[in-house]
């Protein structure tokens, strides 16, 4: 029985993903409820025009027959996240599922490191210090369930499973120098 919809739909629409090691237990239990029942819930969801998706301990949605300007608005989305994923491989080279970082050290990281100052500079004009940019650039992590706090007092954060899905999207890249002839 489905006894889950409306939450996963909630989490989900949102961009958001369900994250095996999550910490969330809330996360966890509607994680656990779509690999139980992930057939039932992927039929459910395609009458409604999303797919449900899985990757290396995550789920997400992904659209069916998307228009143009969906798909314009996506690759905006993935071209950030690019930025993102750049900052923080530049923050720590090992940054992945399972880090654990504070704002702090990001904060400090970026007043001794030139690259991720800059870095940081060209992320959220809207966000004038580098503390505003750390907590929107946190808070994208959070509501797309990149990342979740696991220490209030001291803001610290854990590296969810589903953040494969960016590094995966980027990894798929292969750039090609404009120069060279394709074989």
């Amino acid at each position: 029985m489905l006894s889950n919809t409306q939450a996963i739909y909630e989490r989900l629409i949102r961009g958001g993903f369900l994250a095996a090691d999550s910490t969330k237990a809330d996360v966890k239990r509607l994680f656990k409820d779509v690999e139980d029942n992930f057939e039932e819930y992927s039929e459910f969801f395609q009458q409604i025009g999303f797919r449900l998706e899985s990757g290396n301990g995550y789920y997400y949605f992904s659209t069916i027959n998307d228009s143009k300007v969906d798909i314009e608005r996506r690759l905006e989305n993935f071209c950030k996240w690019i930025d993102y994923l750049a900052f923080f491989k530049t923050f720590d080279s090992t940054f992945s599922v399972g880090y654990q970082f504070s704002k702090a050290q990001i904060e400090n990281e970026i007043d001794v490191n030139a690259d991720l100052k800059d870095k940081a500079r060209r992320l959220f004009s809207q966000q004038k210090t580098f503390p505003e940019k750390v907590e929107k650039l946190i808070g994208e992590m959070e509501t797309m369930g990149f990342a979740e706090q696991i220490e209030e007092e001291t803001a610290t954060y854990k590296v969810t499973s589903a953040y494969r899905y960016a590094e995966d999207l980027v990894n798929l890249l292969t750039i090609h120098n404009e120069d060279e002839i394709p074989e």
